[in-house]
């Protein structure tokens, strides 16, 4: 049954679909090699290269901050390693996923060419979400130095890609985890919980520098007062002195 199953699928020249275990809507079970296309290679190739441009992009803000860091191994080390693990879930998942939509059951409506290629929606959907984590990468390294930033923008932004990243995770609303290979668990899985990692830190991040901040400011508050003070002592010393005479 399984090989005639099989000698079926050779032939079949276009892909095939069923309906997805929890929904009901099709998923791609069948794609034939001649599907993957020149294009589609270009699509992954391209996914790889802004991969690497966000790796560069987070070791030129790692080194253009390091000295400056807080003197935390959280901030110096952690953080860094987060955003690291980002981007290579990230770029993994992407990638994987637009070379081998079976082995992710793409939803039927994901899949389709609109365009110029099958898996188009997710490749350009990889854009804005790159370079919205480029400039994530900028301002969490920024709110780990000693410099007072005011965390709230850093804060939004990381939420808004988290959220979008995790969306990866929603493979798992159309098959179980245990219908899909352990590559694919872990692309998806991996940039689920990573991306999650990361917003959980941003909000501790931003606690942790509105603290320092209101303390700063009391601290500024504190000398202010006791300057006005000690020219107000000084004032009246000099009108004392000015009546003796």
């Amino acid at each position: 049954m399984n090989m005639n199953y099989s000698s079926t699928l050779r032939f079949q020249s276009n892909p095939l679909f069923r309906i997805s275990t929890f929904r009901n809507e099709d998923v791609l079970i069948f794609e034939p090699k001649q599907q993957v296309s020149w294009i589609r290679i270009s699509m992954v190739i391209i996914s790889i290269l802004l991969g690497m441009v966000t790796l560069l992009n987070l070791l030129l803000t790692y080194m253009k901050y390091q000295r400056i860091f807080k003197q935390n191994r959280f901030y110096q080390l952690v953080i860094p390693l987060i955003l690291f693990l980002n981007i290579i879930f990230h770029v993994s998942h992407y990638a994987h996923n637009i070379y081998e939509p079976v082995g992710y059951f793409e939803p039927k409506h994901l899949y389709r060419k609109i365009i110029f290629s099958e898996m188009e929606q997710t490749f350009f959907f990889n854009f804005p979400l790159t370079i919205l984590f480029m400039i994530v990468t900028r301002k969490v390294l920024l709110c780990c130095t000693k410099q007072q930033i005011n965390p709230r923008q850093m804060l939004l932004l990381t939420i808004l890609y988290s959220l979008l990243s995790m969306i990866s995770g929603g493979h798992y609303t159309y098959e179980p985890p245990w219908n899909f290979s352990l590559i694919y668990n872990l692309t998806i899985a991996g940039e689920t919980v990573v991306a999650f990692i990361l917003m959980i830190m941003s909000v501790y991040i931003y606690r942790s520098n509105s603290k320092e901040i209101i303390t700063y400011k009391y601290t500024r508050l504190g000398m202010n007062e006791n300057s006005d003070m000690i020219i107000g002592q000084q004032r009246q010393s000099k009108s004392k002195i000015s009546d003796d005479e």
